[in-house]
């Protein structure tokens, strides 16, 4: 691989591995995911421009994919059921099993609530959420800034 794809690579895989694993709300299928996004990245020509745009590529391509897995699921139930069982308890710092289930349940909520929202939607829900500002959104779902 080049040294500019392992800068990239560095530099953007918690980014990507974060988005899908928003979107899909399992490790297994947000790191299958994010390891498709940069195999598909390695053959790209976007890995010789400029640092924005390769990002942009990234996400827009995450997101497809991690909604198309979503897609390929046969119910959304399944999908929040199965990130309800698997959200750690060790991540809710200073917390008893009681707050750890209860914030495992709300997760469930939301993404339940995500689940019944268009897809463009949700998309740009995530994306701002994790913490993107409006023109990154836009370039990365490819839509107006207004309609962000």
């Amino acid at each position: 691989m080049s040294d500019r794809f392992d800068d990239v690579f560095r530099a953007r895989y918690g980014e990507v591995y974060g988005l899908a694993w928003r979107v899909l709300g399992d490790r297994g299928d947000a790191e299958d995911a994010a390891q498709d996004a940069f195999a598909k990245l390695a053959g790209a020509a976007v890995l010789d421009r400029p640092d924005g745009e390769v990002a942009a590529w990234l996400r827009r391509v995450t997101i497809n994919d991690s909604f198309n897995r979503v897609r390929g699921r046969r119910r959304a139930r399944e999908r929040v059921d199965r990130a309800a069982r698997l959200e750690p308890l060790a991540e809710v710092e200073g917390a008893g099993p009681l707050l750890a289930v209860l914030r495992s349940e709300e997760q469930a909520e939301v993404r339940a609530a995500l689940a019944g929202l268009p897809e463009r939607q949700r998309a740009t829900l995530l994306l701002r959420h994790s913490g993107y500002r409006y023109a990154e959104i836009a370039q990365t779902l490819d839509i107006a800034i207004g309609s962000v």
